[in-house]
C-alpha cells in the first residue's frame, strides 16, 4: 500500500458511511486487480495499490490506483452501469461501481473517474466539492 496524502485539506460535506462504503469498494477492487496479475506470475511484479488525496479547485480529490490488470478500453464505457462485471460469475454481483458512481454523482454531487491501460494499471478518482 503507498499512501499519498496531502497534509491539510478542507472539509467536505458527505455521508461518511456512504463515501466509507465508496472506497472500500474501490480498494476491494484494486486488491483483487492486483491479486489477479500475481496469479499469472510475472517475474519481477509487485503488487501495488496506492491512495492519494488532494485538492482540486474547490474540491477534494481522492485516488485509488493499482498496477493490476488493467480495464480493457472496450470496458471501460460500461463499468459504471448496473450488473455490469468482468469478474468470473459467483465473484462479483456488478453493483458496487454503479452503487458507488450513483453514491458520489448523485448523493454528494461529486465525480467518479476511471483511467486505466490495460496490463498496467487502473486509477479512480473520487472529487467532492466542499
Amino acid at each position: 500500500m503507498q499512501p499519498e496524502l496531502a497534509a491539510i485539506l478542507p472539509l467536505v460535506p458527505a455521508v461518511s458511511g456512504d463515501v466509507g462504503r465508496v472506497l472500500l469498494n474501490l480498494f476491494t477492487n484494486a486488491f483483487y486487480a492486483v491479486q489477479q496479475r500475481q496469479q499469472l506470475g510475472e517475474p519481477g511484479y509487485k503488487p501495488t495499490v496506492g491512495v492519494a488525496t488532494r485538492r482540486v479547485g474547490n474540491s477534494v480529490e481522492v485516488c485509488v490506483r493499482d498496477n493490476g490488470m488493467g480495464i480493457p478500453e472496450g470496458v471501460k464505457a460500461r463499468i459504471f452501469q448496473p450488473f455490469f462485471t468482468t469478474k468470473p460469475a459467483g465473484e462479483g454481483t456488478g453493483l458496487g461501481l454503479s452503487l458507488s458512481h450513483d453514491i458520489i454523482v448523485q448523493g454528494h454531487g461529486g465525480t467518479l473517474t476511471v483511467q486505466s491501460e490495460e496490463g498496467k494499471f487502473t486509477e479512480f478518482s473520487v472529487r467532492l466539492p466542499f
